[in-house]
């Protein structure tokens, strides 16, 4: 009976489309990753500064997400890696890698591993550490005490904007033992930090309730690149692309794509 109840719901919730998004442009092309439980929708405004910017690209649905989450419970680090170095070693050239949340551990994870496959980084909503003490220690207590996969239901998605809250696509639960490997992702991520050498972007909302917003001064301070900018923008949350400042973020992504144009 205590399984069955932690194990209700996980539905994919929201009315947009969790489908992968490919678009027309030049090159340098943009992969854009989306965040752990959520879809390619979530990154179209990196989509959108692209395509201002006259650059093409793709945002990859990211295993185990957009359809349930028994999907997401039994998918691990490699296989999200796996998935994002398989776009990056398909591409002609070097690309541009964007990422929000989980999805920028694995930009920053491609920056660091796969330097000549990365002409430039932007980290968006970094998720290096996660907020102590919650989830941080719960999910190490789960993980110490060993206790068995459970679903914590999802109330809502940390956006300050009521309406993109209300229209966000993600799973309405969150599996705990597949929380608990981005945690675990986000300690290796940070020991890779230094090897990060490209043209690097970060962007982090400062009411950020899943990453302290602390994460953007870290990874700027971390990372090798001496071409690097970082902007935390006051009034938004954990998912900046679709917040209440997402126009700035979106001018702050296309001046960064235009130095690479031609």
């Amino acid at each position: 009976m205590l399984e069955s109840f932690f194990r209700r719901g996980g539905n994919l919730i929201g009315p947009g489309d969790p489908s992968a998004l490919s678009w027309a442009g030049n090159t340098p092309a943009v992969l854009a990753i989306h965040g752990f439980g959520g879809t390619p929708f979530e990154v179209q405004l990196v989509r959108e500064a692209a395509l201002e910017a006259g650059l093409g690209g793709g945002a990859p649905l990211l295993p185990g997400h957009g359809t349930h989450a028994r999907e997401l419970a039994t998918r691990t680090w490699t296989d999200w890696t796996q998935a994002v170095e398989a776009e990056v070693e398909a591409a002609d050239e070097p690309v541009i890698v964007a990422g929000l949340s989980l999805g920028s551990l694995l930009a920053m994870h491609l920056a660091a591993t796969k330097p000549s496959k990365v002409r430039a980084l932007v980290v968006i909503a970094n998720a290096i550490r996660l907020f102590s003490p919650f989830p941080t220690r719960l999910l190490g207590a789960v993980e110490k005490l060993r206790i068995p996969d459970f679903w914590l239901p999802k109330v809502t998605s940390d956006i300050a904007d009521p309406a993109a809250r209300r229209t966000h696509v993600t799973y309405d639960t969150q599996p705990v033992h597949a929380a608990v490997r981005v945690l675990r992702a986000g300690e290796r991520v940070r020991g890779l930090l230094p090897n990060i050498v490209c043209p690097t972007l970060v962007l982090h909302g400062r009411r950020d309730r899943v990453c302290p917003s602390q994460n953007a001064d870290e990874v700027l301070s971390s990372i090798s690149s001496t071409d690097k900018k970082c902007v935390v923008f006051p009034l938004s949350r954990h998912i900046l692309t679709r917040d209440v400042e997402r126009h700035r973020v979106r001018a702050e992504m296309t001046t960064f794509f235009r130095r690479f144009c031609g």
